[in-house]
């Protein structure tokens, strides 16, 4: 099925990205080493990696470390076996669990992307409608400098609840369209909230 969206002012379906952010490599990660595919234990069981990166990495230039703390590969990353994650008790995880991983340091983020209100959900809101597409942390957010640069907002939607977001109201009326709600009708005494009404007066 197709998601039908109207575009609104200066937005086009260009502006819309639905893919995920960032492509994450696979499980066992592999790079292009000149002509080569290679998992990271191909070079890693041959160069012992250190537990303090030089600075700037001769391997890895391309990484650039902005997560607090977080300064060692080992705190991510298993020693032993480079094909893999580590959790902080030693056990080691698959690059598909990456979200376990981050979930040692950042335990709330974790616990509102596993109920739905952090990161993005793809794909169809009710199950039996079809499925749907949780992304993982490195999906929007690169693991070794995960905050995000400042983005441009779109433009604004015109809604169709509120109408038409112009100025040029009839003189007197509300420039915010639910202060114009609020207000009374013609007809209607002045809207006033519950906890502002007075008490009847008891004979």
């Amino acid at each position: 099925m197709e998601l039908s969206i109207p575009a609104a002012s200066g937005v086009t379906r260009a502006d819309l990205h639905l893919g995920p952010p960032r492509a994450v490599l696979a499980d066992p990660p592999t790079i292009q080493n000149g002509p080569f595919r290679q998992t990271c234990n191909e070079c890693h069981r041959i160069f012992p990696p250190r537990d303090v990166l030089r600075s700037p990495p001769l391997q890895h230039a391309h990484v650039v470390l902005a997560h607090g703390l977080n300064d060692r590969c080992t705190n991510c990353h298993a020693r032993e076996d480079r094909d893999r994650l580590a959790l902080q008790d030693g056990r080691t995880l698959a690059f598909a669990e990456v979200a376990r991983v981050c979930a040692q340091c950042h335990g709330t983020l974790y616990r509102d992307w596993q109920l739905g209100a952090h990161g993005r959900t793809s794909g169809h809101w009710d199950r039996a409608a079809g499925p749907a597409e949780r992304l993982t942390c490195t999906q929007c957010h690169d693991p070794h400098a995960p905050a995000f640069p400042p983005l441009a907002p779109l433009a604004g939607p015109n809604t169709l609840r509120m109408g038409r977001q112009e100025r040029g109201e009839p003189p007197g009326e509300p420039e915010n369209p639910l202060e114009r709600w609020k207000a009374p009708r013609r007809s209607e005494a002045p809207f006033r909230p519950a906890h502002e009404e007075e008490e009847e007066e008891l004979p």
